[in-house]
């Protein structure tokens, strides 16, 4: 519903009010009515013909009256409740009239304001077009740079352009940014209160690749703000050039998945190489851990597997669980011992009656250690996976360690027959259906 729909029903809903108002008087002993007939007070009911004469006189003279004299002479006969609530009502009316007006011309300065900057911004987008085709040597002048709102029209237009564009092209565009100055209104934004500006600033920032910013962006990462905080990581790891990561070593907050996933992306995107994560895995705030972990997988970095394996004793068993992850994607043959003595000791801790969250990553700790085996997996291994499949309770885990079983050769499909026999009829059902499947 639109501010107009609402204000003319408010309109209607005061008018209908007013209205009513009048009609309390009845309540007092006056009756009044809104016509050119007489005004009938208890008084006249008497029947006397006298009486009669003087209303008729009174109506005669009412009639010469006009519409607002009417209206003040039934308003001063009213009773002390009404005037006070014709009064409101009378207030409510200027005030909603002062609010239509203001809407209306609200809206008739906002649509002015985006059809010139619509024409603003096709003009850029014209002259930016023959900048970048123009001679090098060649003078531009710009259309309206030097007022505000037509830079901020003006940095987005080169932004989005530069975006697109690699090489020469961008190159120039950057020169042109800080040529006309165009950082300073980017630092600018990072000192605006309105955080949607700040976060602007950085993107600007970073994408036109201005390393003084790295100060003013960097006391950000603490914000309370979490889409602050997220903005000044990506710029930072993309200002940062010695150290893109630096700034884990003061963040304060959890790394939400989502902001590991955008740091991720933007070192990918940029070709940032980092030599090596182990610095983070020793951090006090698990998260960075866990993203410092994720990372060396990821990058396949090898001679981290020592810390890798380190961390398979820290107290928090989410760490636990994707230091296993990562062991799985270094592959590494030395894994096997301990992914082996992870799970047996993730299996003797007791479940917690009242903490779910710590019982299901005990779960999936113990998953992650038998998915790990599958690609190092040897004959030797064969004694650790019978005792896996003779004591374990977990659907999961008994189907992929009687998948493992099986693919390992020779004696892994003998292992299942033997199992079998002593087997509960679940695990004799995933049985059956295992070998099902790699017979066809």
């Amino acid at each position: 519903m639109t501010k107009g729909k609402i204000s003319i029903k408010i309109f209607l809903a005061i008018t209908g009010i007013l209205l009513a108002s009048f009609q309390v008087s009845a309540m007092d002993g006056t009756f009044i009515e809104f016509s050119n007939e007489a005004i009938i007070s208890p008084v006249a009911e008497s029947g006397e013909s006298g009486s009669a004469l003087a209303v008729g006189q009174e109506t005669e003279t009412r009639e010469n009256l006009s519409l607002w004299q009417k209206f003040v002479t039934r308003y001063q006969q009213a009773s002390l409740k009404v005037k006070i609530l014709v009064g409101i009502v009378v207030y409510l009316i200027f005030s909603l009239t002062l609010l239509l007006l203001f809407i209306l011309i609200n809206r008739t300065i906002k649509t002015r304001e985006r059809k010139q900057a619509s024409n603003i911004k096709s003009i850029y987008q014209d002259e930016l077009t023959n900048f970048l085709f123009g001679e090098e040597d060649q003078t531009f002048e710009f259309t309206g740079i030097n007022h505000e709102i037509n830079r901020d029209i003006f940095i987005n237009e080169l932004l989005s352009l530069h975006n697109n564009l690699f090489g020469e092209a961008a190159n120039r565009l950057r020169d042109l940014y800080f040529n006309l100055e165009l950082y300073k209104d980017s630092l600018r934004k990072v000192n605006y209160r309105n955080w949607s500006l700040k976060a602007k600033g950085f993107r600007e920032l970073a994408q036109m690749d201005v390393k003084d910013a790295n100060r003013n962006i960097a006391k950000y990462i603490n914000s309370r703000n979490e889409m602050l905080r997220m903005e000044s990581q990506q710029a930072l790891v993309k200002l940062n050039e010695e150290d893109p990561l630096g700034f884990l070593d003061d963040l304060k907050y959890e790394l939400t998945e989502w902001e590991q996933v955008n740091i991720l992306d933007t070192l990918d995107y940029h070709q940032i190489y980092i030599e090596s994560f182990d610095r983070w895995m020793t951090s006090e705030n698990d998260s960075v851990v866990i993203f410092a972990t994720r990372l060396a997988g990821h990058y396949k970095h090898i001679h981290s597997w020592p810390q890798v394996l380190n961390l398979l004793e820290h107290k928090n068993p989410k760490v636990r669980q994707f230091a296993i992850k990562t062991l799985d994607l270094l592959e590494v043959a030395e894994n096997a011992g301990p992914l082996k003595e992870i799970y047996q000791q993730d299996q003797r801790l007791e479940e917690k009656d009242d903490d779910a969250f710590y019982n299901l990553n005990m779960d999936r700790n113990r998953l992650a250690a038998i998915e790990a085996m599958a690609a190092i997996a040897t004959p030797a291994d064969l004694p650790f996976l019978e005792q896996v499949l003779k004591t374990e309770k977990k659907f999961r885990i008994l189907k992929r360690a009687v998948a493992i079983t099986a693919g390992i050769k020779p004696g892994g499909p003998e292992l299942l027959d033997q199992v079998f026999e002593s087997a509960d009829p679940e695990l004799r059902k995933i049985i059956e259906i295992t070998k099902q499947t790699a017979a066809q």
